[in-house]
């Protein structure tokens, strides 16, 4: 595979490295348990030709330093392909076990594979930087990728990745015994999640975050503590996320009118939703009476587990 005008100036030779294949729409290859599969040097010189390739990028896993030293493993080599090219080469893999996603990273399972994941969030969150920003959103000029894989215009203007920080807070009692839970007025009924918003101009992170509860609880933050950050690649976001205590005295209300009801939760409820979901599977959800929790794929889930373990 040879370098065109859309690569970054890595070149991607080395067989030992994997490669994982995105399509435009976000799909990529999958196991047969749900995970990454990803590409050798080998079969991928002969499955992809240079015209099915629309970018490639480079992770370099800082932060996966115990797996580097563990599988020697220090990069990840990133593909851009059309839809159609994926569901090409899936079939030509000639591998049951290896197939093309059909629902994208949304459901992807970070508890299982945090790693794959990563990867997976990480080469999402580049695509909108490496397929559609071709162009500067001021002048109109095109922005061609530069040796350091930063887009820059003939006049010189550079062109970075956008980034839209977003907060998310997990709201607690002032005993720290009970989790607040909202229910957006677009879900179903049933389901109940952590209260999250983009950042406005002009606010740091704590009075987002502060904001964010008052506006859809009408509950004043008495305190804030980061927690974690996740990567949420639609298109762009980076999740912040708070632990915030709260007076569970104050009177609810939605001034925002973005959520229909929220609920305190127990850590006994909350685990006993999380087995009926387990045992049931998805087949129910639409079931008035059986409480849905976010995913394990999703920050506020790992949220909601951190805060679990704390209670006996």
């Amino acid at each position: 595979m040879t370098s065109s005008p859309e690569h970054t100036h890595e070149t991607i030779s080395e067989s030992a490295l994997r490669y994982l294949l995105i399509s435009r729409e976000g799909e990529t290859l999958l196991n047969d348990e749900g995970a990454v599969h990803y590409l050798t040097g080998s079969d991928s010189a002969e499955l992809l030709p240079e015209e099915a390739i629309l970018a490639h990028s480079i992770i370099r896993p800082a932060a996966y330093s115990d797996d580097v030293k563990k599988n020697g493993t220090a990069e990840v080599h990133v593909i851009y392909c059309e839809d159609k090219t994926l569901a090409q080469v899936a079939t030509e893999l000639n591998n049951p076990r290896v197939r093309a996603s059909s629902r994208g990273f949304r459901y992807y399972p970070v508890h299982e594979d945090p790693e794959g994941r990563a990867h997976y969030a990480t080469a999402l969150a580049r695509r909108d930087y490496l397929i559609d920003m071709r162009y500067s959103a001021y002048s109109g000029e095109e922005a061609p990728l530069g040796s350091k894989g930063i887009r820059r215009t003939a006049s010189g203007e550079m062109v970075f990745p956008r980034i839209e920080p977003a907060v998310m807070a997990l709201v607690t009692s002032r005993d720290g015994e009970w989790v607040l839970l909202a229910n957006n007025r677009q879900w179903h009924p049933n389901r109940f999640a952590l209260i999250a918003g983009f950042v406005d101009p002009g606010e740091n992170l704590e009075e987002a975050i502060a904001r964010e509860v008052y506006e859809e609880t009408g509950l004043h933050a008495l305190s804030t503590e980061y927690r974690m950050s996740d990567v949420w690649p639609f298109p762009r976001s980076l999740m912040i996320c708070y632990r915030v205590h709260v007076d569970e005295n104050e009177t609810i209300i939605h001034h925002d009118g973005e959520i229909r009801a929220a609920r305190w939760f127990t850590a006994a409820e909350l685990r006993e939703a999380i087995a009926l979901s387990e045992e049931c599977g998805n087949s129910d959800e639409d079931d008035p009476a059986k409480l849905e929790l976010p995913g394990t794929n999703a920050v506020a889930r790992r949220m909601i587990d951190e805060w679990l373990t704390e209670k006996p």
